[in-house]
């Protein structure tokens, strides 16, 4: 079961990283889109970047507190590289910069909690 879960996390971790640089994979876009609105498409693919990541490096499944904020963190951390791939490829943009210190600040709050759930 175990080799059976990581086997699904490299597919949802490669197929999140494949979907956000090509977001249009399914199909095209029905209207032009700028960069901004570009990375923003990128972004929804890091959830399955953060739940591959998950499923792959998670080994604590006893503890639903312990599981809530880890699937929180790789997320969270998902969304990150969706965006820093968006900005590779799409350029840089003040706002997205905001939303990734947002997404970087829920990641240490959910890191800081994570570290807490597991000392206690």
């Amino acid at each position: 079961m175990n080799f059976l879960l990581k086997i699904v996390g490299v597919i949802l971790l490669v197929t999140g990283l494949v979907l956000a640089i090509k977001p249009d994979s399914f199909g095209k876009f029905s209207t032009s889109l700028d960069s901004y609105q570009m990375i923003e498409k990128r972004v929804k693919w890091g959830i399955l970047i953060g739940m591959g990541g998950f499923i792959l490096f998670h080994n604590n499944w006893v503890s639903w507190n312990v599981l809530a904020t880890a699937l929180l963190i790789a997320i969270t951390f998902g969304i990150i590289i969706a965006r820093l791939i968006g900005f590779v490829l799409d350029g840089f943009f003040t706002k997205q910069f905001y939303w990734l210190l947002i997404e970087i600040g829920a990641l240490i709050i959910f890191g800081l909690l994570y570290w807490k759930q597991r000392n206690s």
